[in-house]
């Protein structure tokens, strides 16, 4: 189990139509944090999230029931990862984690994601 804290919230982050969320590491450019939820996660290194895990944002939880290729990877180096709360199509994203329920969490500055 590992845990991360939500740093900051981008004023476009959040978009309840897109039913995805982005996030992003300190490191991320200004450009980017536009449209980024900003996370720390101590020892990402040793972070692996696979299909059957659970990530709870807050007292929100998910199930994770697609990982694409790289997504280990790019939290592991960057603690970049888009979330998508949706079918898994069958063209998915390389970098993202696909979750149910289908519904985006509720976030704020502050609140701990677990990845479990």
């Amino acid at each position: 189990m590992k845990q991360g804290t939500i740093k900051a919230i981008g004023p476009q982050a959040i978009d309840q139509k897109e039913k995805m969320l982005i996030f992003f590491g300190d490191q991320a450019t200004e450009a980017l944090r536009e449209y980024s939820v900003i996370q720390s996660i101590p020892d990402a290194k040793d972070l692996v999230v696979k299909k059957g895990d659970t990530l709870i944002f807050g007292d929100q939880s998910y199930a994770v029931t697609h990982v694409g290729p790289v997504a280990n990877q790019t939290l592991q180096t960057i603690q970049h990862v888009t979330f998508i709360f949706g079918e898994v199509p069958e063209e998915q994203l390389t970098s993202a984690i696909y979750l149910e329920p289908f519904n985006l969490p509720t976030l704020e500055v502050g609140m701990k994601v677990i990845y479990k």
